[in-house]
């Protein structure tokens, strides 16, 4: 294997780094390592590190700031290119931007409170870059990215711009989510108001997650079912509190699974544990928000 990967190396324009820890770049702070590991800058490296991966048969993922994934503790038998380096905001015009995939929420709301741009305050304390966003039409308060996203610029073999529609959002999904590409930036659309008014509605949005579960966690594993609340239903089942190893649902937000070590198979465990019983209660197979990388074998049933 270490010689195939040297070969490979050897073969990239775009040097990779030798490994990558996933332990080091998920919110949940486990997970092993990937073989390699492309940290582009810019969109030119990006594409060029996409292009050689493609063109080597490698197994690759794409990541951002790794709020929503839970990678195997065998790691990833493949490449991972990190867009977090990819920074930047660009102003189009009165009342659009340009963010490049690896900006944060943090440094877009920032941008929007300095500039007076209204619209995505809800997004405040998710800890996830724009292009992680996107993909997954994040939200919060009941509402979503996707109601201030006017494009998407990808690449998937060559540059297209996907319109707000071609995107096809729905709840936590779109079309990215379907196709092997990469997101380079997202175009969006704003309300003017005041400076002050944007950072109040920062700021309370900021206080209304000032109650969730604090710890190692991807945010809520599970979506919603229509009219009902995925972490009403694992409460009433009663698996507030459950654990497996290290790895605990939240006794705050049943939604929340906490890891209180370094162990993903804990976590994906509970995962499946809290899908089944929900299932044996209520007939009703919960969905994961959370996004696996890796070979996992944990079921139930």
């Amino acid at each position: 294997m270490l010689s195939y990967i040297k070969g490979i190396k050897s073969a990239l324009k775009v040097k990779p780094n030798d490994k990558f820890s996933f332990a080091e770049n998920t919110t949940y702070k486990s997970g092993g390592s990937a073989k390699l590991a492309f940290f582009p800058k810019n969109a030119v490296q990006a594409i060029e590190a996409f292009d050689q991966c493609k063109s080597l048969g490698l197994n690759f993922f794409i990541l951002g700031n790794g709020s929503n994934v839970l990678a195997s503790d065998n790691g990833f038998d493949g490449a991972v290119i990190c867009t977090k380096k990819m920074t930047g905001i660009v102003r189009l015009d009165n009342d659009r931007i340009f963010c490049f995939a690896g900006v944060t929420v943090l440094q877009l709301l920032n941008y929007c409170k300095k500039n007076g741009l209204s619209g995505v305050e809800y997004l405040t304390k998710i800890p996830a870059t724009v292009g992680g966003v996107a993909c997954m039409n994040a939200g919060a308060a009941g509402r979503f990215v996707s109601e201030n996203i006017e494009s998407v610029l990808i690449y998937d073999g060559k540059k297209r711009i996907l319109s707000n529609k071609s995107c096809k959002f729905t709840y936590k999904h779109s079309t990215m989510c379907n196709i092997t590409c990469l997101i380079i930036g997202v175009t969006f659309k704003f309300e003017h108001k005041s400076k002050y008014l944007v950072e109040s509605l920062i700021k309370r949005y900021g206080e209304l997650r000032n109650g969730l579960p604090v710890g190692r966690s991807c945010g809520c594993v599970f979506k919603n079912l229509s009219g009902q609340s995925a972490g009403e239903l694992i409460d009433l089942a009663g698996l507030k509190g459950v654990s497996c190893g290290s790895a605990k649902v939240s006794e705050f937000h049943a939604n929340f699974i906490i890891s209180y070590g370094r162990c993903s198979a804990d976590v994906r465990r509970l995962i499946e544990l809290v899908k089944y019983v929900v299932m044996l209660k209520f007939g009703v197979v919960l969905t994961e928000e959370v996004v696996y990388i890796g070979e996992f074998n944990e079921t139930y049933g």
